[in-house]
């Protein structure tokens, strides 16, 4: 008798560790590469087109086989704007102007606060009053880490902030038309990441190549690997096997853990200590998300079906 897919505790906690790893890995390096002196551009064409380049002979070879209807055009082109280069450009941009734990907080709260208002919208799930209250803490944590900080902040900072809170816009728009168009997981991740990985080429390549061109070389092979390879691949594929093997409220628990583990990461590889305040923030955006997703699922209210 073949496991479910919540039957795997010990697989599901290794593969979520390593999950939560690459996630902060791949944020600690951008924050590194940007004070390195590489452009956003530059780590975002990074992070696209290793993966995508990987993802083209998987495209090809699946249109050689598959002899069903090809996703429509339209619906990747979406998910690619909302998922690509261009996300990836505006979520590496903000650590020109805020610091780390500012990254690692507003995005993630962002990706929630809009994955629950498309779910609404799109999904008819109702919202469960744990899952408001959650939300309410985290925006209230976030409130507070700016208001104790203020006067050691850059004056940039706001900028930093609506770079954060765009791209975790933009990601959860991704997440949810992703269950919405219910996209096939092989197929749209494969041909998402070739349209990709052609735009990082095009668009952003232009602004990419002479920062890379300027930056020393083992810098820019540990952005191929940090990006590309663990943002772009490792992640993905941890992903997907941690969501295979437990329940859905446990892998949502996993961007807790994330700010957390990437200031642990930052502190040990770069010397960057958190601040207490850092720490208060980071504490109490963790309460909001165990409020927000521990709380019992509440059930999709019925659609009419004509």
């Amino acid at each position: 008798m073949m496991p479910t897919p919540t039957t795997s505790p010990m697989r599901g906690a290794a593969f979520g560790a390593l999950t939560i790893l690459c996630w902060a890995g791949f944020n600690v390096a951008a924050k590194a590469g940007i004070d390195a002196g590489l452009s956003p551009a530059a780590l975002s064409c990074l992070r696209f087109l290793t993966p995508g380049l990987l993802a083209v002979p998987v495209v090809l070879w699946m249109r050689h086989r598959s002899r069903g209807q090809p996703l429509p055009l339209p619906r990747l082109l979406v998910l690619a704007l909302l998922g690509g280069p261009v996300f990836g450009l505006i979520a590496v941009a903000g650590y020109q102007f805020a610091p780390l734990s500012h990254g690692l907080l507003f995005a993630p709260v962002a990706v929630y606060v809009t994955g629950t208002l498309w779910g609404v919208a799109l999904l008819k799930e109702r919202v469960s009053g744990p899952r408001i209250l959650g939300g309410g803490v985290m925006i209230g944590g976030l409130a507070l880490l700016v208001g104790l900080e203020m006067r050691g902040l850059d004056p940039t900072w706001p900028i930093g902030i609506a770079l954060f809170v765009a791209a975790g816009i933009m990601w959860g728009s991704y997440t949810a038309l992703l269950r919405h168009w219910t996209i096939p997981l092989l197929q749209g991740t494969s041909s998402v990441a070739s349209i990709s990985a052609l735009t990082a080429a095009v668009a952003v390549g232009p602004w990419a190549w002479s920062s890379l061109a300027a930056a020393a070389p083992n810098i820019v092979l540990t952005q191929i690997l940090m990006q590309g390879l663990v943002g772009g691949v490792l992640s993905v594929v941890a992903l997907v096997a941690t969501v295979r093997s437990v329940s859905a409220q446990t892998a949502a628990l996993l961007p807790i853990f994330t700010p957390a583990v990437a200031m642990m990461i930052a502190w040990t590889a770069l010397g960057t200590r958190p601040a207490p305040v850092e720490l208060l923030g980071a504490a109490i955006v963790f309460l909001g998300f165990a409020l927000g997703t521990l709380a019992p699922p509440r059930r999709p209210a019925r659609r009419c079906v004509r």
